[in-house]
């Protein structure tokens, strides 16, 4: 028996290697990436949008595969619905065409709005003998729209038979039922193109110009009956060779039409398309002697190539040399040869699947004569290839997405995974600066480098040395100009606005602060000690203030009392009830260590709290016992960072005991940084014990405010570090801290007790954690374990998956300065745009943060600087700037965080906290973006 003519025989004749061949059989084994007959007929049909795509079989073949290509519609969305009959055992046993039939009746009464029904057999019907077309007919007489039946069961052949039987099927049940309510003169079909990402929208504006009639596209953005006149039209126009070409044979030998392959990918091959399709149309309306749409092409292409290649050059710039292996399914190869080619690009191996023989040859034209042909393209096959070229990125489909992404290599989707249109001169434009972000994304460097247990020895005594001497390193850089600092004039201006200076403007007035008050810090970094009650030397309003935005934030009590100051005493000083406020708090709730803060009135009167405290002392002699820890915290010096500074130092002074005591030599100290969250804390914590050691941390939130109930309920703060263990900091082997801000809390500890101090800005991002590691591992001197090289290993692979979420992102950050420096430097890293850092407070190193604006301003000031930006970070208070700039993506950070749960349980250090941001950030980005950013494996 001859085979039918879709098996086009001539497609097999060749022994190059590397070349398709359309009648081989896939290997038991490897058939994988080749896919099969029904793939292949809904790669065709179901970009038809307004008809029901039913699929009858079990649940694998739709469940597994509904709603997953990138074919985009301009108006109905029905074929995106997933529709199965989900034929279960009974059925299989018994047959199923009772139940297909009741589907197509019941799918066409509740989707009135269908144009149609396609119908697909799957391999269970067609081994069961379900009778799909004679089912179809029977219920075509019982609704009013054509029920088409799809008989493409998978195992009849791989997925270029079932692309051909989808225009078998066109061909006989479509084309030709119905005539154009307007024809124009320049009518035209496009056979193969699927509207991936939008590609058709990108060449349709060109036909416009040109005053081309699209009167069909097979499939991509079609409407049914659309299709039913598609053999009205003057040319038939291949965009994916493989796929349809017998449909424009057969439409060529019954209608007379004639048809040309071209491509729309590359500013060559789309002047090249369209100067094929204006020649032929001459040549049908106006024969020999007119050139009316040739004349009307060269003067489009004249400008759109000079538009093109002005926008296109500063990518081409960067990309110029890269060296590309490409390996395609349905895309043309060659044409992504040239438009690679255009982009200064080298193509070092390159392989297709689906395309034509005559695809194949032309793609090996254009290569150099050293480039690998790929042979084989299993998995292996192409991780060979991968691994022998060490290619500078990989272009393909999104089969091959992950696991090139496995070998560090950047990658680029082109087939139907993508969410990028490529088609047309703005498509080239679009194309050069996706290749662009992925090759020149920062995260490659990074993943790239040898990991902490690939350096040699000098590499990590090198590192760890940078963190030992961070202390001093950071105290001896200058502190940045105010004008450096000052946040833009604001749009519009306005009377008394504020002082202008170096382009900036030193405002009289502050809205919306970003800052908390210092006290706030200092109570926060109070309540990680165990059995703390902290007293604010202030006016009561300022410690209720405290409290209640603790609270909103840790939903939490919080173990704040106050000296309630009055009138008389704001006149007469405050000693009295600084005194009697200690003494109250220590008879009525027994606290086992008192934090003592001061205010903005205390500090103003100029109290004298160390004498008032001494003088406790000596007047209550049986509170000896219950330290008293005082730091200075005025309202009107830095904010809650530098109060939380203030405290740590001053338990540091008050507790840590010196003493001539061997040192511990597996104890270490950490002095987490006021913008660490109770999980963050706890995070570390499990780290260094990772490593054999007994982290003692000052202060210790992991366990007093990380939301818990106790057996018994007390009006102190529970959970902290004891204060014994705090006495025994100074026998520690070594302080490592986190955050900027700490610098003089560890370099005291240094000082006093000759501990080691090994500072560290951030502990989030890859290389930050490695530096952790490699800190610990030297302290310890033991290897970093398994159990982090494993996390690490997950992070690098969520940073390949994430990284086109976060590639030229425009990101405006507000946040207390050493939050700043982390997820500035965090996101920069992962390829953002920090168009403004705006810090709560002037601090060393702001100067050197990777953003176009950096500045110390209000949450009215990010008003200004987050103008255009695609994601805001900043506290809950940055939801009005949100708002009115209209930006969707907010990434809540720092304190307070009222507008969500769980704020305190968020953990973003470590390799395992790192990965979680990356999550959260890139989630974040695909939830507000496009419709097809959201739908891509991007």
């Amino acid at each position: 028996m001859a085979k039918p003519d879709y098996y086009d025989v001539t497609d097999c004749k060749t022994n190059d290697a590397g070349a398709p061949k359309f009648c081989k059989k896939s290997e038991p084994g490897e058939g994988t990436e080749r896919s099969c007959a029904y793939d292949g007929a809904r790669v065709v049909l179901m970009p038809i949008t307004d008809v029901i795509h039913l699929v009858h079989g079990p649940i694998a073949c739709a469940g597994n595969s509904w709603d997953n290509r990138g074919a985009r519609s301009s108006g109905s969305q029905l074929y995106r619905r997933g529709f199965t009959t989900e034929m279960l055992e009974n059925d299989v046993v018994f047959g199923g065409e009772k139940k297909l039939y009741k589907a197509i009746l019941d799918l066409a009464g509740r989707y009135p709005e269908a144009k149609a029904i396609f119908v697909y057999a799957t391999c269970v019907t067609a081994m069961t003998g379900d009778d799909v077309e004679a089912v179809c007919t029977a219920a075509a007489e019982k609704v009013a729209v054509p029920v088409i039946p799809v008989n493409t069961p998978g195992f009849i052949g791989d997925k270029n038979i079932g692309n051909r039987l989808a225009g078998e099927i066109l061909f006989k049940h479509v084309i030709g039922t119905a005539e154009p309510p307007v024809l124009g003169e320049y009518a035209i079909n496009l056979i193969g193109e699927y509207n991936i990402a939008g590609d058709l929208w990108g060449m349709l504006p060109l036909f416009d110009r040109l005053g081309i009639q699209i009167l069909s596209c097979f499939s991509g953005d079609a409407k049914f009956e659309e299709l039913r006149y598609a053999h009205r039209a003057r040319l038939n126009v291949i965009i994916c060779s493989k796929s349809l070409t017998n449909l424009a044979k057969k439409m060529q030998k019954t209608f007379g039409m004639p048809y040309i392959e071209e491509s729309f990918y590359g500013m060559t091959d789309t002047a090249k398309a369209l100067r094929d399709i204006a020649r032929e149309l001459d040549d049908a309306v106006g024969g020999l002697e007119k050139r009316v749409m040739q004349d009307r092409v060269e003067k489009l292409i004249e400008e759109e190539e000079a538009k093109c290649r002005t926008a296109i050059a500063p990518y081409r710039a960067r990309l110029e040399g890269k060296r590309a292996v490409l390996f395609t399914g349905g895309v043309k190869t060659w044409s992504m040869v040239n438009a690679l080619r255009e982009l200064g690009v080298e193509i070092l191996a390159a392989g297709t699947q689906n395309s034509t023989l005559e695809d194949f040859y032309r793609m090996k034209g254009l290569m150099h004569r050293d480039a690998k042909i790929i042979e084989d393209t299993s998995t292996a096959g192409l991780l060979k290839v991968m691994q022998e070229k060490m290619p500078d990125l990989i272009v393909a489909g999104g089969k091959t997405k992950f696991l090139a992404l496995k070998t560090r290599t950047p990658f680029l989707d082109i087939n139907h995974g993508r969410s990028h249109p490529y088609a047309g001169y703005e498509g080239m434009v679009t194309f050069a600066r996706q290749l662009d972000l992925t090759v020149n994304n920062p995260i490659w460097p990074a993943l790239n480098a040898p990991s902490p247990w690939e350096k040699d020895k000098g590499e990590l005594v090198a590192d760890v040395a940078l963190a030992a001497g961070h202390g001093e390193a950071f105290l001896a850089l200058p502190m940045p100009a105010i004008e450096s600092l000052l946040p833009p004039p604001p749009v519009g201006g306005g009377q008394g606005e504020g002082d202008v200076c170096g382009g900036g403007r030193m405002k009289n007035a502050t809205v919306n602060p970003q800052k908390n008050s210092p006290a706030l810090g200092a109570t926060l970094a109070f309540l990680g000690i165990d059995r703390m009650l902290g007293l604010l030397h202030g006016a009561q309003g300022c410690s209720t203030f405290i409290r209640l935005q603790l609270s909103r934030h840790f939903k939490e009590s919080i173990a704040l009392n106050s000296t309630a100051m009055s009138e008389d005493t704001a006149i007469f000083g405050g000693w009295e009830n600084l005194k009697k406020g200690i003494g109250r708090v220590m008879e009525k709730f027994t606290p086992g260590v008192v934090g003592v803060m001061t205010s903005g009135l205390t500090e103003t009167m100029g109290d004298d709290v160390r004498s008032a405290i001494v003088h406790f002392r000596w007047e209550n002699p049986q509170y000896d016992h219950v330290p008293v820890i005082w730091a200075s915290t005025p309202d009107y010096c830095g904010s809650m960072q530098e109060g939380y500074a203030a405290a740590v130092e001053a338990i540091v002074e008050a507790l840590v005991e010196e003493g001539d005591e061997a040192t511990i030599v597996n104890q270490v100290n950490l002095l987490p940084g006021a913008h660490l969250t109770p999980a963050d804390v706890e995070e570390l914590k499990e780290i260094i014990e990772s490593f054999g050691l007994t982290p003692v941390v000052i202060p210790d939130i992991s366990n007093a405010l990380d939301g818990h109930i106790d057996g018994t309920v007390s009006p102190l703060s529970t959970g902290g570090i004891a204060v014994e263990h705090i006495r025994a900091a100074g026998r520690s082997a070594a302080t490592l801290y986190v955050g900027d801000s700490l610098a003089k809390a560890a370099l005291k500890l240094k000082e006093r007790c000759g501990i080691p101090a090994y500072g560290f800005t951030s502990v989030t991002g890859l290389k930050e954690v490695d530096m952790l590691m490699e800190t610990l591992s030297a302290i310890s001197g033991r290897p970093i374990p398994e159990k982090h090289r494993r996390w690490r290993s997950r992070l690098t692979d969520t940073m390949v998956d994430s990284h086109y979420q976060f590639g030229n992102k425009r990101v405006a950050i507000a946040l207390e300065a050493d939050n700043l420096k982390t997820l500035t430097r965090f996101l920069a890293g992962m390829g953002c745009l920090v168009q403004a850092a705006l810090s709560a407070t002037r601090t060393r190193g702001l100067d050197s943060l990777p953003s176009e604006h950096i500045m110390v301003g209000d949450l009215e000031d990010l008003e200004t600087a987050a103008q255009g930006a695609d994601l805001l970070v900043a506290n809950s208070n940055g939801r009005q700037a949100a708002g009115k700039l209209g930006i969707k993506a907010h990434l809540r950070a720092g304190l307070p965080v009222f507008d969500r749960l769980g704020a305190h349980q968020k953990m973003w250090v470590g390799y395992r906290g790192t990965l979680n941001l990356v999550f959260e950030v890139a989630n974040i980005f695909q939830e507000n973006g496009k419709e097809a950013q959201k739908l891509a494996h991007n």
